[in-house]
C-alpha cells in the first residue's frame, strides 16, 4: 500500500499520453465482453483495471456524454436529451460542455489533443468545437456508411465503399495518425469515439458470417419480455409484448452487435503496436447499455434499471495496478476527473497563465479513478438522472399518436448484410419516450453488506410514482417494494434524493455516503 501511495503522490519524468475509447450502447453483459471484444478484455485483465460496478448516470447517448467530456451531472451540464432544444449540441452545449471539456483542460494543461468520431447525437459540422487539436467529427447521430464527416472544419461525404467509407475503419486510421505525429513533442490525448454497436450495428465484411448461433443472454432473464408489470412506471409497463418479428429483429441485432463490435477489437491491437502502452494511460467505457428484451424493451436504454446504466470500465497505465479487479463504483463522470489527474500527476506543465480549476465554469462531479484506487469505498451511492423527451405526454395512448416509432418493411431496416427481413404487411412498434420519463434516482452499492437499504435503487417519477428494488435479494429488479416500506422511510428515500438533486461538485454529490441507513431500519432520527 505505502509504494501504490507513494507512485500516485510522485510526479512522473514524463507526463502521460491519454488515450479514451468510447463506445455507444455497449452493455456490461459478460458475453458481450467475452464475445465482442476479447482482445481489449484480455489487455485489462492483465494490465489493468476491470471495474465490476461501472455505471452511467444518465442512461441514454447525449447527456452521458456530455458527463463523460465535463466530469458532471446531467443537471449541471444541462444536455437534457438528445435534442438540440433541449441541450444537444445546441447553445446550451457551445456554453456549458465544449468550454469545460477534458479535451480544453488538457490543452490548457500543455496537451496536444484529438477527438474522432461521433462528438454528440446533433453535430451540425459547423465548426470544430473548441479543446480539439485535430478533429474528425461525424455529423449527427452513429452511423457505418451514407454520413458526413468534419474534417478539421471541412465537411466531407461518405457512400458504401467499405474501404473508403467504414466510420470505425476511418476513426482507427486518424487516431493512430495522430498518436504517431511526434512533431510537437507534447503529450497527446486521443478520444476515439465509435459508432459501435448502436444500430444499425453494420460489421465489417469479414466479420458478417460470425457468431450465427449466438443468441442474447438476456433471454433467461426473468424479465425479460415481462410486460404489463403495474410496479413499473408505465412508460415501462405500457411496453407491449414482444412479437415474432420484433423477438427476431431483437435476436438477428444481438448477433449484429457482436460481430461490429469485431472492428474495434481487432482496432485496439493495432494500436497498441503503435504506441508506447508505458507512457499511455487507456481508458475504455460505453456511453450507456442497451436492452435486449427486458419488459419487452428493445433498441431502448432510457430507464434507470441495470443494463442499461451498468457499463464497460477498464483503466490501464503506469499509474493503475495490473491485473486488478475492483469493486470499487466508478461512474461516467469519472473519466474526465481521471484523464486531468493522470496529467497532473505525471507531470503535465502548469495550467496557462490565469488559468486554473476555478476558471472553468463547472467544476467536477466526478472523481479521479487515481483516487478510488487509494480510497474504494469513498463512494457507495450516485444519482441517476433523465428528463424525458416529448410534448408534456402523460399516457401510452398519446404516445401512441405522437411518439411512435415503428419497424417495417419499406425502413429497408439494415443495408448490410446479414439483413432483416420483415414480412409484408408485418411491423413491430414502441413508444419512443415521453415528458414524464423524467426521473431522480439513488443507487446504492454496498454487496458486503446483505441489509436491504445497502444495495437498492430508488426512483422519484415525475409524474409522482415511486420505485424501490432490494437488488440483493432483486437483482433483475422484478418486484417494486415501495408500497412495502413505512412512511418515515419513504420520507427518508425523498430527503436523500433532494439533497442532492441539484448538487454541485464531488464533495457535495457524495454526502449520501457520509449519512445513513447504517442499518435495516433507517429513520429521520437518524439523520438529523
Amino acid at each position: 500500500m505505502f509504494s501504490l501511495l507513494l507512485l500516485l503522490l510522485l510526479p512522473l519524468a514524463t507526463p502521460q499520453n491519454i488515450l479514451i475509447i468510447l463506445l455507444d450502447d455497449v452493455d456490461d453483459l459478460a458475453p458481450t465482453r467475452e464475445k465482442g471484444f476479447p482482445n481489449i478484455t484480455a489487455h485489462f485483465t492483465k494490465n489493468g483495471v476491470m471495474y465490476n460496478n461501472a455505471f452511467v448516470t444518465t442512461p441514454i447517448c447525449c447527456p452521458s456524454r456530455g458527463s463523460i467530456y465535463t466530469g458532471t451531472y446531467q443537471h449541471n451540464h444541462r444536455t437534457l436529451d438528445n435534442t438540440v432544444t433541449n441541450g444537444c449540441d445546441g447553445p446550451n452545449w457551445d456554453k456549458n460542455i465544449a468550454p469545460n471539456s477534458l479535451g480544453k483542460r488538457l490543452q490548457d494543461l500543455g496537451y496536444r489533443t484529438g477527438m474522432y468520431g461521433k462528438y454528440s447525437n446533433n453535430y451540425r459540422g459547423d465548426k470544430v468545437p473548441v479543446g480539439w487539436d485535430d478533429w474528425l467529427g461525424l455529423v449527427g447521430n452513429s452511423q457505418y456508411y451514407n454520413y458526413t464527416l468534419n474534417r478539421n472544419g471541412v465537411n466531407e461525404e461518405h457512400g458504401l465503399d467499405y474501404k473508403k467509407d467504414y466510420l470505425p475503419s476511418l476513426i482507427l486510421d486518424a487516431g493512430i495518425e495522430f498518436m504517431q505525429d511526434d512533431k510537437s513533442k507534447k503529450p497527446w490525448c486521443a478520444f476515439l469515439s465509435f459508432p459501435t454497436a448502436h444500430e444499425s450495428f453494420d460489421a465489417a465484411p469479414q466479420h458478417q458470417k460470425l457468431f450465427k448461433a449466438s443468441k442474447p443472454p438476456n433471454l433467461n432473464y426473468p424479465s425479460f419480455n415481462k410486460t404489463g408489470d403495474p410496479g413499473k412506471h408505465w412508460y415501462t409497463s405500457s411496453r407491449p409484448a414482444l412479437n415474432n418479428v420484433s423477438a427476431k429483429y431483437n435476436e438477428q441485432g444481438w448477433i449484429r452487435r457482436l460481430q461490429s463490435l469485431q472492428s474495434i477489437d481487432e482496432g485496439f491491437v493495432r494500436i497498441l503496436k503503435k504506441i508506447d502502452p508505458q507512457n499511455t494511460t487507456i481508458i475504455f467505457t460505453s456511453d450507456n447499455g442497451f436492452y435486449f428484451g427486458e419488459w419487452g424493451m428493445i433498441l431502448d436504454k432510457r430507464q434507470p434499471y441495470e443494463v442499461t446504466v451498468r457499463v464497460p470500465m477498464y483503466a490501464s497505465g503506469p499509474l493503475f495496478p495490473k491485473g486488478s479487479t475492483q469493486d470499487t463504483v466508478v461512474l461516467n463522470i469519472d473519466v474526465a476527473p481521471t484523464a486531468i489527474d493522470v496529467a497532473k500527476k505525471s507531470g503535465a506543465g502548469k495550467p496557462k497563465p490565469g488559468v486554473s480549476d476555478e476558471n472553468y465554469g463547472l467544476q467536477f462531479d466526478g472523481t479521479s479513478m487515481l483516487s478510488l484506487l487509494e480510497a474504494p469505498k469513498a463512494r457507495n451511492s450516485f444519482l441517476i438522472e433523465y428528463h424525458g423527451m416529448g410534448n408534456g405526454i402523460d399516457s401510452n395512448d398519446s404516445c401512441a399518436h405522437i411518439n411512435m416509432r415503428c419497424w417495417y418493411k419499406d425502413n429497408k431496416v439494415w443495408y448490410t448484410e446479414p439483413k432483416f427481413d420483415i414480412p409484408d404487411g408485418e411491423k413491430f412498434c414502441f413508444c419512443v419516450d415521453s415528458r414524464n420519463n423524467t426521473f431522480t434516482c439513488e443507487r446504492r452499492v454496498n454487496n458486503n453488506n446483505p441489509g436491504i437499504f445497502t444495495n437498492f435503487l430508488y426512483c422519484s417519477f415525475s409524474s409522482g410514482f415511486n420505485e424501490y428494488y432490494n437488488l440483493h435479494k432483486d437483482p433483475f429488479q422484478m418486484k417494486n417494494m415501495w408500497g412495502t416500506l413505512g412512511e418515515d422511510q419513504k420520507w427518508e428515500f425523498k430527503r436523500r434524493i433532494g439533497r442532492i438533486r441539484e448538487c454541485r461538485g464531488f464533495e457535495e454529490c457524495n454526502q449520501l455516503d457520509n449519512s445513513g441507513f447504517d442499518s435495516d431500519k433507517p429513520f429521520r432520527d437518524n439523520f438529523r
